[in-house]
């Protein structure tokens, strides 16, 4: 007989199956309402590498209560069970077994921290197997209970949850962690590897045997014929395209002022490049010089709209001014001093 009511085992057989498990402050009572008969698992992931945590989960978000999952599982492997009722995770969709448009009320939702194209670690996919497993194994299902949000929700709501991972072949390793032959736990990836087959499209042929130690000894990089792959413990593995390491290099890479990339690159259509580092961004127009913004400046700059607003995109780095600091845009400048006022100003000619 299928399980019904809230599934108060959670944690007990996450434990159980092995995974390092985190009980948050009021998990038990938390819920939007009772469960009815419970069918299985949808799995996510949360769209960001670093967050959101465990709180945002349990908590919601701006026009979403909380809790929007039952369990968040961080990229470390680790699992903290926030919410013991139901939780919205899966809005409208369809599958076999379930109710149209009314998952939420039958299947126990897991968001695991990842962004979905960054690659999985061995740690955090095989603790997901293990979550997975625990639970279709106390319902006395297979792992034909687990379904992705891409599968449920797809059609209806243009979901592609959990990214990078190819739902047949994550049955097949929970059914295997279920029936207790599941193989050993591999290495984890190399991810400036994994990172290389995302981002194929764009970065061309590999040029470095293996990879290099950055001068820190905390980072690897390699060289590939349009950029370059970084990977540092804190931010992952990110690929810096030649217009933007240009400028980058000229700071210093990681051992200058903005540290290590921390996202991908965006590109404006026949306009520049952009791309997110530890301390700051660099905006890069094509054919011109690439600059970077940080600080109260910066945060003046993309409160106004950043490179949409009136002031346009950066033509040059911070400079002394007046006691203070000062940044040229194309179409005026922002100044700050130690009072923390940032005022635009004339442009100079």
């Amino acid at each position: 007989m299928a399980w019904t009511g809230d599934p108060v085992w959670l944690a007990d057989v996450l434990r159980a199956e092995g995974v390092a498990t985190v009980e948050y402050p009021g998990w038990r009572e938390r819920g939007h309402g009772d469960f009815g008969n419970v069918w299985g698992v949808v799995a996510h992931h949360t769209g960001a590498s670093g967050s959101p945590g465990p709180a945002m989960i349990a908590n919601g978000i701006s026009g979403l209560a909380g809790p929007l999952s039952q369990i968040h599982l961080a990229r470390n492997g680790v699992a903290t069970v926030v919410a013991v009722g139901v939780a919205w995770h899966a809005g409208q969709g369809a599958w076999p077994g379930l109710p149209t448009n009314n998952a939420n009320f039958h299947t126990i939702g897991i968001e695991a921290e990842n962004n979905g194209t960054e690659g999985w670690s061995a740690a955090q996919y095989w603790a997901y197997v293990k979550c997975c497993a625990a639970i279709c194994r106390k319902l006395g299902y297979g792992a034909d209970r687990v379904i992705g949000h891409k599968e449920w929700a797809g059609a209806a709501q243009g979901k592609w949850d959990p990214g990078g991972i190819d739902m047949n072949a994550f049955r097949r390793d929970i059914q295997n962690q279920i029936n207790g032959g599941a193989k050993p736990v591999p290495p984890p990836p190399n991810q400036i590897d994994e990172m290389a087959k995302v981002a194929a499209g764009w970065i061309g042929a590999r040029r470095t045997k293996g990879e290099l130690k950055t001068p820190d000894g905390k980072g690897r990089y390699a060289e590939f014929e349009r950029g370059y792959i970084y990977w540092h413990p804190d931010t992952g593995a990110r690929p810096v395209p030649l217009n933007i390491f240009e400028t980058w290099a000229g700071l210093g890479w990681e051992a200058g002022p903005l540290g290590y990339p921390t996202k991908h690159h965006a590109v404006v259509d026949k306009v520049g490049d952009i791309q997110a580092f530890q301390h700051g961004v660099i905006y890069r127009r094509y054919g011109q010089p690439g600059f970077w913004v940080h600080g109260v400046i910066g945060d003046s700059w993309f409160q106004r709209g950043a490179e949409n607003s009136p002031l346009g995109w950066p033509t040059s780095n911070e400079y002394d001014y007046d006691g203070g600091k000062m940044q040229d845009f194309e179409n005026d400048s922002l100044a700050w001093n130690p009072s923390g006022a940032v005022r635009i100003t004339r442009k100079k000619d």
